[in-house]
């Protein structure tokens, strides 16, 4: 045995001591610490919001780990991270929200990108310059949780916290219309348009406006929007019309509204209420056309310059519409003719009570009273520079009788030729009356009648009449200078009789006056006759009351 083992044998041997049973102390650092870090994690996991993502086309001005998330320029999130969508259509962002934010990531969150831009709601994000871009949020009420977002391109106009009401307009076309175009109440910018899409049957445009309170409160069931865009310039039947709005209009286009004054403008227009955009100030005015009576034109003169939606007018009064322009052969006398159909509007203009028309008459029997008394539809030119059309309905005289007649169950209203097309026909008569003459025996019959009085100016005889006239009416000029002078002798003495007479005439009148003698001597003896006359009067009235007096005389008394 060595050294070594004997003294390893003389080592005291370790005694278990089976009392003392457990868990060591030591073991309690390491537990202390799992529980120290499971606190830590748990509060790591609390102060952590929750990681979204939202989908944009592109990924222009966004840094991982840079671009942060801002509502009301506070931060609210930062972009953990960038990545191309599997299909290579866009990007998607990985970002990191607060915690606090989370109770408002529902489906109407809104999330868009902060840049610099111009269009036509005027500037924005300049400031993003010098800061870069961020993304911006708009918050609408807390909600179920939602994690995947699809990105604005575009900011909105109005965030979800602006005092105001949103409506709908149905268009039949955008026109000059874009998101932030305004929209005027009076001229007054009072909202802006917010967002336009097509319906889902694709048959109309429908534009969403967003109007700031407390101007909403003006917006009544009946009110009227029309498109107030840019400048309109119109060449119709009617002339030349040039509208325009304000300057932010013409450069942007733009809506405008009015509210007419009628009993229904005290209902207030729900909050997105559906209205029609109408196309100008003008349409937005005329009463809506809700009832409508088709009628066909047969026309054989051209139609050009006819169009659909040309008016048909009542000397000046608008009746109704242009709806469509055909083509119709006819059969029967192997021409064809213009089938132009219309809708006569009764509610464009009242139609008063006529005692020749039966009460309750219908239209069709109105139309054709009034056919028989010569109602007539013909086409006019409404405008001489572009020679556009209109159908004018007129009481033609003379008119030959006509009814109304149906083809393929539409009623056919009688038509005669325009003015000018009945002037060309006139026209047209005169030169085939003029085309039968015998011009040739006519041209003929004149140059005969020509000659003979060629002939007849050129003969001897009628020189020697000639000469023979100028020697006569010689002679008679020497007559009547003769007679000339004697006239002026036999005048004078005319002249000085005629004087003697009227200085007589004078000389009687003077002396039958009262103041001449013949006439003072002629009233004097007037007046004794009137005396006498009195005086025999008097003797009368006497002897009548006594006759006695004529055989005893006269009493004394």
């Amino acid at each position: 045995m060595t050294e070594e083992q004997k003294r390893f044998n003389a080592l005291p041997e370790a005694e278990l001591d089976e009392g003392r049973k457990g868990i060591s102390i030591v073991w309690l650092l390491p537990l202390v610490a799992v529980l120290i870090g499971a606190w830590l994690v748990y509060k790591t996991l609390e102060e952590t919001g929750p990681t979204i993502t939202i989908s944009f086309n592109t990924a222009e001005g966004i840094q991982a780990n840079k671009t942060k998330v801002k509502f009301l320029e506070v931060e609210v999130g930062v972009v953990q991270g960038v990545n191309i969508k599997k299909d290579g259509t866009g990007v998607v962002l990985n970002v990191e929200m607060v915690p606090e934010i989370k109770p408002w990531l529902t489906e109407g969150i809104k999330f868009w990108v902060v840049r610099p831009r111009i269009g036509a709601g005027g500037v924005s994000g300049i400031g993003t310059l010098l800061s870069g871009a961020y993304i911006g949020v708009d918050l609408l009420e807390v909600g179920s949780f939602k994690g995947d977002f699809v990105g604005l391109e575009e900011p909105p106009n109005v965030f979800s916290n602006t005092p105001g009401s949103r409506y709908r307009l149905k268009a039949p076309g955008l026109g000059s219309l874009t998101q932030g175009s305004p929209v005027l109440f009076r001229q007054i910018k009072v909202g802006e348009v917010t967002s336009h899409q097509l319906a889902d049957d694709h048959s109309y445009v429908e534009v969403e406006i967003f109007i700031h309170a407390p101007h909403d409160r003006f917006v009544k069931k009946n009110t009227r929007f029309w498109n107030a865009s840019g400048v309109d310039v119109e060449l119709s039947t009617e002339g030349l019309k040039v509208n325009t709005g304000s300057i932010t209009s013409i450069m942007a286009g733009g809506v405008a509204f009015e509210t007419p004054d009628d009993p229904a403008s005290r209902e207030p227009a729900p909050a997105g209420k559906l209205f029609t955009l109408f196309k100008d100030q003008e349409a937005s005015q005329q009463r809506e056309i809700t009832i409508t009576v088709p009628y066909m034109l047969h026309f054989r003169d051209s139609v050009r310059g006819l169009s659909a939606g040309a008016p048909v007018e009542y000397r000046g009064i608008r009746l109704g519409t242009v709806k469509e322009i055909g083509f119709h052969p006819d059969v029967e006398e192997g021409n064809a003719f213009i089938a132009v159909h219309i809708d006569v509007e009764p509610e464009r203009v009242p139609f008063y009570p006529d005692e020749h028309i039966p009460p309750g008459a219908g239209g069709e029997d109105r139309m054709a009273i009034w056919v028989e008394r010569g109602l007539r539809a013909r086409l006019q030119t409404g405008n001489m520079l572009t020679g556009q059309l209109f159908v004018e309905m007129d009481i033609v005289e003379d008119a030959p009788p006509a009814k109304i007649t149906h083809y393929q169950g539409i009623p056919v209203f009688p038509t005669v030729p325009s003015k000018l097309e009945a002037l060309t026909d006139s026209i047209a008569r005169i030169a085939g009356q003029l085309e039968k003459l015998p011009i040739e025996e006519i041209g003929r019959n004149l140059e005969q009648a020509t000659a003979g009085a060629s002939s007849l100016i050129n003969s001897a005889e009628l020189q020697r009449a000639v000469a023979s006239l100028d020697s006569a009416l010689t002679r008679l000029d020497s007559v009547l200078q003769t007679v000339d002078g004697k006239t002026g002798t036999l005048m004078t003495t005319v002249t000085q009789a005629s004087r003697d007479t009227q200085h007589l005439v004078e000389a009687l009148d003077a002396a039958a006056s009262g103041s001449g003698p013949l006439g003072g001597q002629l009233v004097r003896t007037l007046e004794e006759l009137q005396a006498a006359v009195r005086s025999i009067k008097n003797m009368a009235d006497y002897l009548e009351r006594h006759p006695e007096a004529l055989l005893k005389g006269k009493s004394a008394r």
